[in-house]
């Protein structure tokens, strides 16, 4: 049984445990308790028998201490030292170097020199770069799931019961002595005597340094609780018991720990130890880190600050005044000072390579700065997405409710579109979305109960939308208050992430969507201001519908941020209105859903896109144009507005395509050029299809790469807007392994094996009826064919066949919903067993899933398109490689 003592005798007992001989007097400094007051104990514990005459522990000394053994460390390393930035953007804080030792590491080898082995880390911000931890120090990670929304309570709550009879410390202070002990005795916190703190809690003590409760700021010193605390078994499970209580109150979200323990102090012992400040060093900015460490921000690993040195031709020593922005969901930014003036580093935020393209904002920002549209602008990596700003000083806050900010706002907005600038890149919110969507639903996202019942609305609009945007030109597509400052007279539009051709109308849409605030009739009392006239009924109405696009678009898109772990608070909300509200008000102003009717007939179809290419019908399509016209879908042999609507949803609007391949049977022109970039008649394979897709104006393309990937970048010079999905399995899979890098991407998309010489681009159409495979009607065939039944519906994939068959060609188009059962099949057909990874890619609808698809097959014929599969075909097909042997 635990022999209890005094809290005076256990610190006396300690000092000449840890510290055998020592004088008395000596045990006076260590402890803190005066000399007489130690004389006295000593001959306590002299007469219970735990000292002998020489002032060392007896037997039953060292069994009674043994009792106060502390049992473990939990180490809190979680947060995201946001105060830190930027430096915390790219390590976490416990990882900074300080004085030529890792923060983190000298903490543990602090705890383990007092002989305290089980230690506990719970980590959360870049918990990756803490792993190495465990091999090498020995201690137990616990990662925390919700660092970002709450503060350390949760990672005590995390640790549970490791807090009992252990110390709880934070990773990121610096402790010039080693403040820790092999024996404790009870529930202790230390405590300095300071002017203010950044993040200590400010406590009242009593005369004998027990803690009575938290103490509101005022003037003059305080004692603050800094530095690790030790908890007790007793006391850890009241801690634990009250944080369970409150864990869910939306209070408790923010608070310390110490906060929950302080609200309830009258149920604990607090002690505290009282040291000077110099015995705690805490790091809130990195001036901190510098007046500490006079050698810090030069030997700091920060590409951060190069990038900044870089820019700004200065040293790391001109670099000051850094603080953390809080401005803007999508990144993370600080202000910070250079050679008398300020600038912002904006540091591109979790997520966000998936959903913006750099270099597509690149070039706007610079196309802007140009126009004397964004004065602040200095520099963007296009690669990485990092920027450097001035910071905009003479601003006042934009305001939705002041006229004059409004006009000048949609002056600026005018110029913009007008200026003639066109982008390689383009933007389609409703696509967008789209995409959005497919992702969360292949992660099988729980959506709102009213989710698809809006999409639906926005669904039926869009098709208006596309009709009456006419010509694409330079849109900001963030065009709303936060990204409009006002000053002098002037405004300066910032933040051009999302900048690309497009629809005028969803700049518009974004200014009116994200929390202007206004009702319908208010945004249309607007328009003037833009337009310089009234505003027609057609442009009005073209108004309403683009703010639900727009609005459903970053209501989808805060959606996915929600699920990649980052909130976007009530924004969410003020986009689900937008799109909820003028959703319903675009419905009514284009009389009823502009896509009706909602499925075309094949016949239907082929008037449609005839006529919308400028072609005429056969007069035995009379019929049919008949019913078209009583619909309002075409007039006077012309496709309406309501026509072009109707023909939207079978629109293409990406392409994807499959070159991650070898290439064997090429050698050995393959050997250092990927297949699909072998050039024939002096053009690559892959141009000819390139330039197929993008004359029917798809510009969402996507080319899975693996074997010589980075050959692949030559690409970007003349088709800019290719994205690229890097396969790592490609040489240990099939190509399933390419359709499973390109799964979001399948709705409305045509897929292409990359190798195929395409002689007649025709094939590549603007508008495809229903899911299908070029194909080539033969008698027989040892290739890859189809069977189909008498719709000419494919019934069978096979290798070879005596019959009639269909000769398959890889050029293959998906509908909408095709695509997105495309998004969820993929994934898991691939993971089902290992012989599935071996399968190709079109086994997973043709084969696997038949049930469940309606792929037809596509005439075309072999003068169309052709596939080179050897050295020998190639040298066939272009006599320049004949020289090379062989013919």
């Amino acid at each position: 049984m635990l022999k209890i003592i005094a809290h005076q005798s256990f610190s006396v007992l300690r000092a000449f445990a840890e510290e055998p001989g020592s004088s008395q007097r000596l045990v006076s400094r260590v402890t803190g308790i005066s000399l007489g007051a130690v004389n006295k104990t000593v001959g306590v514990l002299r007469g219970e028998g735990l000292l002998d005459a020489d002032n060392k522990l007896t037997p039953l000394g060292v069994k009674t201490l043994k009792g106060y053994r502390v049992q473990g460390a939990v180490i809190l390393a979680a947060g995201l030292s946001a105060r830190l930035a930027p430096l915390s953007y790219e390590h976490p804080k416990p990882l900074f170097t300080v004085h030529g030792e890792v923060l983190i590491e000298r903490m543990i080898r602090q705890l383990q020199e007092v002989g305290i082995e089980r230690i506990t880390v719970v980590v959360g911000h870049m918990k990756e770069q803490l792993f190495y931890l465990e091999d090498e120090f020995g201690v137990e990670l616990l990662e925390a799931c919700d660092y970002r929304e709450r503060n350390n309570h949760s990672s005590v709550f995390l640790a549970g019961e490791r807090i009992l009879g252990s110390y709880v410390c934070c990773s990121d202070q610096f402790y010039p002595e080693n403040p820790f002990h092999a024996w404790e005795y009870s529930l202790e916190c230390m405590a300095v005597l300071l002017e203010d703190s950044q993040s200590g809690t400010a406590v009242e003590l009593d005369g004998q340094g027990r803690v009575k409760g938290c103490k509101q700021a005022a003037a003059g010193k305080s004692w603050y609780l800094l530095g690790p605390s030790f908890i007790d078994a007793e006391s850890g499970r009241k801690l634990l018991a009250y944080i369970s209580e409150e864990y869910n109150r939306p209070e408790t979200a923010g608070a310390l720990w110490e906060r929950i323990l302080l609200a309830h102090i009258e149920d604990f012992t607090l002690r505290t130890r009282r040291v000077p400040p110099s015995a705690i060093r805490e790091f809130d900015r990195m001036e901190d880190l510098c007046s500490f460490d006079s050698a810090f921000l030069e030997n700091v690993d920060s590409a951060i600050l190069d990038n900044i040195c870089s820019v700004l031709h200065c040293s790391r020593l001109d670099i000051g005044g850094v603080r953390p922005l809080q401005e803007g969901i999508t990144n993370l930014s600080v202000v910070f000072s250079c050679k008398g003036d300020n600038f912002v580093y904006r540091h591109p935020g979790v997520g966000t390579g998936e959903i913006i393209n750099r270099q597509a904002e690149a070039f706007a920002l610079n196309a802007a700065a140009e126009l004397g549209l964004d004065s602040t602008f200095v520099y963007e990596d296009a690669s990485s997405g990092w920027k450097i700003s001035r910071l905009y000083e003479t601003r006042e806050p934009f305001s939705y409710s002041n006229r004059q900010h409004v006009e000048m706002a949609l002056r600026a907005l005018r110029q913009l579109h007008d200026g003639g600038v066109e982008s390689p890149w383009s933007f389609d919110f409703y696509d967008e979305a789209n995409r959005l969507l497919a992702q969360l639903e292949s992660e099988g996202f729980h959506f709102p109960a009213d989710f698809y019942e809006l999409k639906e609305v926005v669904d039926g609009i869009a098709g208006f939308v596309y009709s009456g945007a006419g010509q694409p030109v330079l849109c900001h597509n963030d065009f709303y208050g936060p990204n409009i400052l006002v000053g002098d007279g002037e405004v300066c539009l910032i933040d051009w992430e999302y900048a690309a051709m497009g629809d005028y109308g969803c700049d518009l849409g974004n200014f009116v969507a994200q929390g202007s605030g206004y009702s319908v009739s208010q945004a249309l009392e607007i328009l003037p201001l833009y337009f310089g006239r009234e505003a027609t009924e057609e442009e009005k109405a073209h108004l309403v519908a683009c703010t639900a696009v727009v609005g459903w678009y970053w209501y989808v898109w805060a959606l996915f941020k929600e699920q990649a772990g980052s909130s976007t608070g009530n924004w969410m909300r003020i986009w689900y209105k937008a799109a909820k509200d003028f959703g319903r008000a675009a419905a009514g102003l284009v009389d009823g859903r502009p896509s009706a009717p909602a499925e075309l007939s094949r016949g239907e179809f082929d008037v449609l896109v005839a006529l919308e290419a400028g072609g005429r019908v056969s007069e035995q399509d009379g019929a049919v144009v008949a019913e078209l016209a009583e619909e309002g879908l075409v007039n006077e042999g012309g496709i309406t507005v309501k026509g072009l609507a109707a023909l939207e949803p079978y629109r293409a609007r990406r392409a994807i395509f499959f070159a991650a391949g070898f290439g064997s049977r090429m050698l050995p022109i393959t050997i250092n050029t990927p297949k699909p970039l072998v050039r024939v008649w002096g053009e690559r394979i892959i141009d000819r299809l390139l330039d197929a897709v993008t004359a029917v104006g798809i510009e969402e393309i996507y080319i899975v790469r693996g074997y010589l990937k980075d050959a692949f970048d030559q690409l970007k010079s003349k088709y800019p807007s290719i994205k690229f999905l890097d396969n790592p399995i490609y040489d240990s899979t099939n190509n399933i392994s390419s359709a499973l890098q390109a799964k979001d991407f399948f709705q409305n998309a045509y897929v292409f094996e990359s190798d195929l010489l395409l002689r007649s681009p025709e094939l590549i159409t603007k508008y495809q009826y229903r899911s299908n495979y070029l194909a080539i009607p033969v008698d027989q065939t040892e290739d890859w064919c189809f069977s189909v039944d008498g719709e000419r519906r494919i019934t069978r994939i096979a290798k070879g066949s005596e019959e009639p068959c269909w000769q398959m060609v890889g050029v293959s188009y998906w509908t909408a919903k095709d695509g997105g059962r495309l998004s969820r099949d993929i994934p898991a057909v691939f993971n089902q067993d290992e012989g599935a990874k071996q399968i190709f890619w079109d086994d997973v609808a043709l084969d696997r899933r038949p049930e469940e698809y309606k792929v037809h097959v596509r005439e075309c014929s072999f003068n169309d398109v052709a596939e080179i599969d050897s050295f020998r075909e190639l040298q066939e097909v272009d006599e320049a490689y004949r020289t090379l042997g062989g013919l």
